[in-house]
């Protein structure tokens, strides 16, 4: 997260970028001193909780109102309270909930992410970093801590989980005035702004009301507490509308959902169809700029994929409750964020892990319980389109006939031979810059899945602030599998050139990556009888250094062999094999490896790289063939003699499973082929 604020001046110019291909942002985006110019030294000052009553609309509510023309605050809050009560029913206690982690909340004992817990006392310090991870102070400003103390709850009645609620909130309130809102971290000393920053506004206001329809039954919350809360509230909308991040970035969604929320939640508050109108011109045109036409988040990071279009859903359904008209546009992008899931979800319902992504390690056969099933369940109930349902419980009879899908303006693409758990699933990224610096340089990069196993995974990020030196070196090219010039991180220049796929047994593609300067990384796939992969690498220029394809494997045992110019895996059921050309020149040499498949948790791999024994421009074939049982199937391939790195047109074959294959690509005319001698 803190890389965003490190980066301003280059996601400045991605959104300048983004102006002149046409996406630019209205007169809505253009705030105090436009998108990219936000004034964080306007004046603020907290609305006086003794004046709440000016701020609300009672209409409709006689009881509150009669009080509040007589005067009586305190009546008409409490009336508004048992209103509030209400409109949002409590369901009957459950006896269930993480009672040990609320319980702790109560003694102010707290614990985030993958650390041990850090007891913070009677005085609350919330700036107080125990772990030094930036995130855990950003999660304990977000309110995320409330949501234990709900379940407890609304489980049990039991007042004390309501009570720490009301006590922390007060506290938070008391120590961070709306005229704090440029205070500069005291731990984080680079960052000014940090309680009151987008996200954690935007975030914190949700996690409030999602609290309050659940709290606002307990005696704790006291028609006193309920005036000074809606005085907070007010002060995060004020805060947002008039100082909104103003950035294309997944946190403007995030920002402008609590906008909305609050809107959504207090209706009585006389703004709330304003504030609710501009948030969707601003979450609408922010969420446009943000998304590919092919329906992918520009951070490639799938997690901020999953965010933003989680928040764009719950819009949708608080602007039906105003009668807020939604555009198509808006609409139809939702729609293809969620084809984007159901096409690049894994064989075990996992997400890719490019950029800062992450995928929990699968524990269970059931399939209810996989990462991404619920999702895809959510999309047929709120599409009305069952293909998405039929990919989470392997519905046949739902899902088409195509199985691999390029959505070439992001640079990601999926390559699969069957929907079931058995399918080869391999993704590929390749894409232009992002907007933000969730991203990795690693175009070229792929995972891969076969026969019940992922036999390749991504490196995975890590973390974001506990670790800066482990966080860099899961995030440097040469811990991925593509190509690198002595080792260096690459740019991220991603460009299209080629998919051959609809109606074919083979699956074809080319992208290339500008890498580094005057060196650009052509990579050819071409997906065999939908059965193996041969790759064609291409370091096309005059730039001289050492040339190395690296290349990483699930964590497990390895067999590196140097004479073979290969490597497999030594798994029960499944493996994979790395071939060399027959005709390219290299030494093998293994390397570090590791594996984070989520935030704070790693293990290590085997991983290796061919050192080519050539310089740029120099071309580099490798067979990469996943098969079942531990029999290495005999790989042969040869590169034609003729080709020459950068040429448009180029044939090589590949012996596999007693079959000689031409392949090719012709990049002048459009054309590929798989062909058996």
């Amino acid at each position: 997260m803190e890389q965003m604020v490190r980066r301003s001046t280059q996601i400045n110019a991605d959104i300048h970028i983004v102006k002149r291909e046409g996406m630019a942002m209205s007169s809505v985006m253009e705030y105090p001193k436009g998108a990219d110019q936000i004034d964080h030294e306007m004046p603020l000052e907290s609305f006086d909780p003794e004046r709440i009553l000016e701020k609300l609309d009672l209409t409709g509510l006689e009881a509150a109102k009669r009080a509040a023309d007589a005067g009586d605050r305190s009546g008409a809050l409490a009336a508004l309270r048992d209103y509030y009560r209400t409109k949002y029913p409590l369901d009957e206690a459950s006896g269930e909930g993480d009672f040990e982690t609320a319980d702790k909340i109560c003694q102010r004992i707290i614990q985030w992410g993958p650390y041990e817990e850090a007891r913070y006392g009677d005085d609350f310090d919330w700036e107080w970093d125990p772990r030094g991870d930036i995130e855990w102070v950003a999660a304990v400003y977000r309110f995320y801590w409330a949501a234990p103390l709900v379940q407890a709850y609304a489980a049990t009645r039991d007042e004390k989980y309501a009570r720490t609620f009301v006590e922390m909130t007060t506290d938070w309130i008391s120590k961070h005035p709306l005229e704090t809102h440029t205070k500069t971290h005291s731990v984080y000393t680079y960052w000014r702004g940090f309680v009151w920053l987008d996200i954690q506004t935007g975030i914190r206001a949700t996690n409030i009301c999602s609290a309050f329809r659940s709290l606002v039954h307990a005696e704790a919350f006291t028609p006193e507490f309920l005036g000074l809360l809606l005085a907070s509230l007010y002060d995060h909308q004020v805060k947002t509308k008039l100082i909104p991040m103003g950035l294309i970035h997944n946190k403007a969604v995030f920002e402008q959902r609590g906008f909305i929320n609050i809107a959504y939640t207090f209706r009585e508050f006389v703004e709330s169809r304003e504030w609710m109108e501009l948030a969707l011109e601003r979450v609408e045109e922010n969420f446009l700029a943000q998304t590919t036409t092919d329906g992918v988040q520009r951070e490639w990071s799938y997690g901020y994929h999953q965010g933003v279009l989680r928040d764009a859903v719950e819009i949708f359904g608080r602007m039906d409750t105003f009668g807020i008209e939604i555009s198509e546009a808006f609409r139809a992008r939702v729609r293809l964020m969620h084809d984007y899931i159901f096409w690049i979800a894994s064989p075990d319902l996992g997400a890719p892990m490019f950029g800062d992504g992450s995928r929990a390690l699968k524990e269970t056969d059931d399939r209810s319980k996989w990462g991404l099933y619920d999702s895809l369940v959510e999309a047929t109930e709120f599409l009305g389109d069952p293909k998405y349902a039929a990919r989470a419980t392997l519905d046949r009879e739902f899902l088409p006939e195509q199985k691999s899908r390029a959505f070439q303006e992001a640079g990601l693409y999926v390559m699969r031979d069957d929907w079931g758990p058995d399918q080869i699933h391999m993704a590929l990224h390749c894409s232009p810059p992002a907007i933000s610096s969730h991203d990795q340089p690693d175009n070229g990069t792929f995972e891969l899945y076969a026969y019940g196993r992922w036999l390749m995974n991504d490196t995975g990020f890590y973390t974001y602030g506990h670790d800066a030196e482990g966080r860099a070196w899961h995030r440097q090219t040469t811990v991925h599998q593509t190509l690198t010039l002595d080792g260096g991180d690459t740019s991220d220049d991603g460009r299209h050139l080629l998919w051959v796929s609809e109606g074919a047994d083979s699956d074809v593609l080319v992208v290339e990556n500008g890498s580094y300067p005057g060196l650009v990384h052509r990579r050819s796939v071409w997906f065999v009888n939908r059965q193996f992969f041969a790759f064609l690498d291409e370091a096309i220029g005059n730039v001289p250094g050492q040339l190395d394809l690296h290349f990483q494997f699930a964590p497990g045992d390895v067999v590196f062999d140097e004479a073979g110019k290969r490597a497999f895996t030594q798994f029960d059921d499944a493996n994979v094999l790395v071939q060399a050309g027959a005709n390219c020149v290299a030494t093998m040499a293994e390397e570090e490896g590791w594996f984070a498949w989520t935030y704070g948790s790693r293990m290590p791999r085997k991983a290796f790289r061919f050192a080519l024994n050539e310089q740029a421009s120099a071309a580099f074939l490798t067979v990469v063939v996943p098969y079942r049982g531990t029999d290495v199937p005999g790989i042969a391939a040869e590169l034609s003699d003729v080709f020459r790195a950068g040429d448009d047109r180029v044939e090589l074959t590949v012996e596999a499973f007693g079959k000689t294959w031409s392949l090719g690509r012709d990049l002048s005319s459009s054309e590929a082929w798989v062909r058996i001698d």
